[in-house]
C-alpha cells in the first residue's frame, strides 16, 4: 500500500498568505478606483455648478449693457438686479477673507446654525437663482441669508457642492439625514450646500456723465464663487474657486 500524502502546515499557511495578499491587492485598487471615479464625478459636477453662476452674472451684466441703449438706466430691469448685486460688495481693502480661502475642513466656514462665517468668507454671501432669470426680480434671483435668520440657506455639503431647488422631502426633511432628503420639482432655491458667491469692488479713476472730473469710483467688480465639500476617503476639504470680473456699465474708465 501506498502512503497518502497532503500538505503540510506550512504549504497551507503559506497559500493562505498568497490569497490573502492577492485580495487585499484587488480590493485596495478597487477602493482607490471607485474613490477616484466619485471624486472625478463630485468635481465635474461642481465645476458645472460654479460655470452656471459665472453665466448668469455674465448674462445680467450684459442684459443690463445691452438694456441701456435703449432705456435709461433706471427703467432697465436688469439694470436693477445688477445694482441689488453690486449693493453686496465690499471694498478690496476689507476682502482678506475672499481672497485668503482655503480651508482644511469645510466645517469650519460653517456655523453651528448652518450660516456661513462670514468671518472667514467674507461679508454678504449670496446665489443665483438661475431658473429665475428671465423674471428679473432681484428677489427671486439673489438668494442669501440674513444675519437675523435662525437657520439660514448655506450648508455645509452633505456629498458634493449642489443647489436644491424645491421643498425638502423624505426622512431627512428635518435636516438630520443629509443624505436622504429629495426635493419636489421647484424653481425656488430651497438649500444651497458647499457654494457660494461674495463680491468685491474695485476702485479706478473715471470720468462720469462725459465730464472732466477724475474721480475714484467703483469700476469694476470681482464676483468670487467658491465651493468646498470632502471627498470620499479624505480628511481634508477639497475647493474650487473661480472668480468673475464684471465692469459697470455706468461708468467710463479713465
Amino acid at each position: 500500500m501506498h502512503k497518502l500524502k497532503g500538505d503540510t502546515l506550512i504549504e497551507v499557511a503559506l497559500a493562505i498568505g498568497i490569497f490573502s495578499l492577492v485580495a487585499i491587492t484587488v480590493v485596495s485598487v478597487v477602493s482607490a478606483s471607485l474613490t477616484g471615479a466619485q471624486s472625478a464625478l463630485e468635481t465635474t459636477v461642481t465645476r458645472e455648478e460654479l460655470d452656471g453662476q459665472a453665466e448668469a452674472l455674465r448674462f445680467i451684466h450684459d442684459s443690463y449693457v445691452s438694456g441701456t441703449q435703449s432705456k435709461k438706466v433706471t427703467d432697465n430691469v436688469y439694470g436693477k438686479l445688477w445694482t441689488a448685486i453690486t449693493a453686496r460688495a465690499v471694498p478690496e481693502d476689507s476682502s482678506t477673507a475672499v481672497l485668503d480661502f482655503n480651508p482644511e475642513t469645510c466645517s469650519s466656514i460653517y456655523t453651528g446654525t448652518g450660516l456661513l462665517d462670514t468671518s472667514k468668507t467674507g461679508p454678504n454671501p449670496f446665489i443665483i437663482n438661475t431658473r429665475q432669470l428671465s423674471s428679473a426680480d432681484p428677489n427671486k434671483i439673489i438668494v442669501a441669508s440674513k444675519p437675523s435668520d435662525t437657520k439660514g440657506i448655506f450648508y455645509q455639503a452633505a456629498t458634493y457642492p449642489r443647489i436644491i431647488y424645491g421643498d425638502i422631502i423624505g426622512s431627512g426633511a428635518d435636516g438630520d439625514d443629509l443624505y436622504s432628503q429629495t426635493t419636489s420639482e421647484y424653481l425656488d432655491i430651497k438649500r444651497v450646500e458647499g457654494i457660494f458667491i461674495t463680491v468685491v469692488k474695485g476702485e479706478s479713476k473715471i470720468v462720469k456723465d462725459g465730464g472732466n472730473t477724475v474721480q475714484s469710483e467703483a469700476a469694476h467688480y470681482d464676483f468670487y464663487i467658491h465651493s468646498c465639500w470632502m471627498p470620499p476617503n479624505t480628511d481634508r476639504a477639497s475647493t474650487i474657486s473661480t472668480v468673475v470680473r464684471l465692469y459697470d456699465p455706468a461708468v467710463i474708465v479713465y
